[in-house]
């Protein structure tokens, strides 16, 4: 039976095809960026209550003493991170306080899959309404979100339809450093290209190295070097 394509193989194959092959090969170099653990862990945390900027300054102190027992990051890079948030929690819960009906209640880290669609997938937040929601710590862009991110609620949207026995039409992206959280309306053409990459994915991972893309953005690539690597390897026998 195929192995499961996972929904974040799908953002990876957006970003450019030849992550999922390094990242397949167990040699994509990864480093954990103290500012979006923190950001993330912080809509992760969130509760509801009324003072929210109280909610997020408590959950700030704690993450400062927690993270660094899960995840590996040294005391030096989460203590800077900690000190610019804390300037920033007054405008960033004032942006998401209108925002909170959308997201709250809900369940957080919710792991999904599907024998028959072969994909699986850990969403980030399923809020009210059997909403699939993605918490993006980048800059949002000036209107709506970004394809990836679109094209991922597309994937998760197509595994509640199957899990929840409904149709899936409307998701979210939270952009906790610009307080914003964006609906996003799911289109059947999205769903067929997240089919269309699985079955790409697939191929890469069975070994088969895809071209690189004219607009892949390798200046700020993790697999650069690799990629170079290989490429100058490649050229020398073809």
């Amino acid at each position: 039976m195929p192995s499961l394509v996972r929904i974040s193989d799908i953002g990876l194959y957006l970003r450019c095809p030849r992550l999922v092959y390094f990242d397949s090969l167990g040699t994509l170099p990864r480093k954990n960026n103290p500012e979006q653990l923190l950001l993330r862990s912080l809509m992760l945390g969130l509760s509801g209550e009324a003072d929210l900027e109280g909610q997020l300054r408590e959950s700030l102190a704690r993450l400062e003493m927690e993270l660094p027992l899960i995840y590996e990051i040294e005391q030096d890079e989460l203590g800077p991170a900690c000190r610019e948030l804390e300037d920033r929690i007054a405008e960033i819960a004032k942006g998401l306080s209108p925002h909170l009906d959308l997201i709250l209640p809900s369940s957080v880290e919710v792991d999904l899959r599907s024998e028959k669609l072969h994909l699986s997938g850990r969403l980030d937040r399923l809020a009210p309404g059997c909403t699939p929601s993605l918490i993006r710590t980048g800059q949002a862009p000036e209107d709506g979100v970004w394809k990836k991110d679109r094209l991922m609620l597309a994937g998760y949207a197509l595994l509640l339809a199957e899990t929840y026995g409904k149709r899936i039409n409307r998701g979210l992206v939270e952009f906790p450093r610009s307080g914003l959280v964006r609906p996003v309306q799911i289109h059947s053409v999205d769903r067929a290209r997240v089919l269309r990459i699985r079955d790409r994915v697939r191929q890469i991972k069975d070994g088969q190295l895809p071209d690189r893309p004219e607009d892949a953005r390798c200046d700020d690539c993790q697999a650069r070097e690799r990629c170079e690597t290989r490429h100058s390897l490649a050229s020398k026998f073809f």
